[in-house]
């Protein structure tokens, strides 16, 4: 979907939801409407519609709120802070995450995991199933640079590991 399009799903749906459209609503939806990919307080309150605007704090409630309006949806990747992205219905919520850089890359699975929403549905009654897919690996650059991430271990930190695999 167009970023436009996103942007006017996500205003429409505060409307629905009798919230007021505020300029630090407007421009944290603005910004998550032109991102593939989850993004953090930091990414969103640094960006140029948003910095020296608006307090963390501020940010950080609005996307709260659109959290609970589910207009926004809040992930959690391991090693990383929370992350958010736009909830726009039919987008992909699958993601392959680097295990060294935490690069986060949107992953289209199409027709398997839909049908399987489906299946799910039908075999149990629910409505609105959505899924979230997080899928751990080291990406091209990384192992270009390294064969391993070479990040110490929590228990020795002077510890290199090597050859970390499946974590």
């Amino acid at each position: 979907m167009h970023p436009t399009a996103k942007l006017d799903w996500a205003i429409q749906q505060l409307h629905h939801a009798h919230v007021r459209v505020t300029p630090v609503r407007e421009r944290v939806l603005k910004f998550l409407a032109h991102r593939a990919v989850p993004a953090t307080l930091n990414e969103i309150s640094g960006c140029g519609e948003v910095a020296g605007q608006f307090d963390d704090a501020t940010v950080y409630r609005t996307l709260v709120l659109l959290v609970e309006l589910e207009v926004a949806r809040q992930f959690q990747f391991r090693d990383r802070a929370t992350c958010f992205v736009l909830n726009v219905p039919g987008e992909c919520f699958s993601f392959l995450v680097c295990r060294c850089c935490g690069k986060i890359t949107p992953v289209s699975h199409g027709a398997p995991l839909h049908s399987l929403e489906e299946q799910i549905t039908a075999q149990h009654g629910y409505t609105g199933l959505t899924h979230e897919l997080e899928l751990y690996g080291v990406c091209p650059a990384c192992q270009e640079h390294t064969h391993s991430c070479g990040k110490p271990s929590k228990l020795l930190p002077g510890l290199r590991l090597r050859g970390r695999a499946n974590n």
